[in-house]
């Protein structure tokens, strides 16, 4: 998708949203350390599964995605890596797939149609935060794809907050009344946010990364 021009893409995804009125949800496992840690494939799929059927969108069940055209399904991989002094190093995809036909030979691809993703770094006793932005990024392809279909009537709006945005505004909100300017306030790790966050942590003598870490709130006064 990054190689085709803005207004191909555009197209394409309003192709395949219109389309995708439900679909499956495939989550990639999860490593042992990080399941026995807390966090486990179980609870991402339950996550994203209520999520989109409280937006309206079904999820389709094993028998009923192999009749559906195109076979569409919502991919998440989490990568979570956890070090020895208590700090998971985590990445999140989120990505929409679907069957396409190739019109001169009639051969089938697998395509991706839209996709968002995050990278971070969080202190291993904060792991299920992890849950919370995969529900934020679920929630940006819901927004996405009901920009384009309307809301079915009775369906509840993806909540805007979660704990872990609610962290990250706060410690952008100490960061920029300190002097430290870490962007735009939107509660989103970003890398205007993380740089703004090593900084302050090289000036207080603390291990720069952009861990939120019991060291780094506590020096920013965020609780």
């Amino acid at each position: 998708m990054a190689l085709l021009p803005v207004f191909a893409r555009r197209v394409i995804w309003r192709l395949v949203t219109r389309v995708w009125g439900e679909g499956r949800v495939v989550i990639e496992d999860l490593g042992p350390e990080v399941e026995r840690a807390g966090l486990t494939k179980q609870q991402l799929q339950t996550d994203v599964e209520l999520r989109l059927r409280h937006a309206g969108i079904r999820v389709l069940t094993q028998q009923e995605r192999l009749v559906m055209p195109g076979d569409p399904w919502l991919y998440i991989n989490v990568n979570v890596m956890l070090d020895s002094v208590g700090l998971a190093i985590f990445g999140i995809h989120v990505e929409l797939c679907q069957d396409a036909s190739l019109k001169t030979d009639g051969s089938l691809a697998i395509v991706s149609t839209w996709s968002v993703g995050i990278t971070g770094s969080i202190g291993r006793q904060r792991l299920s935060y992890i849950r919370d932005d995969v529900r934020d990024l679920v929630d940006m392809f819901i927004n996405a794809y009901l920009s384009i279909n309307p809301r079915p009537a009775g369906s509840i709006a993806p909540s805007s907050t979660s704990p872990r945005r609610d962290l990250v505004r706060q410690v952008q909100e100490r960061l920029q009344t300190i002097g430290f300017n870490p962007g735009t306030i939107d509660g989103s790790m970003g890398p205007q946010t993380q740089q703004a966050l090593r900084w302050f942590q090289n000036t207080k003598g603390l291990r720069s990364s952009v861990d939120l870490d019991e060291p780094t709130l506590n020096a920013l006064g965020v609780r």
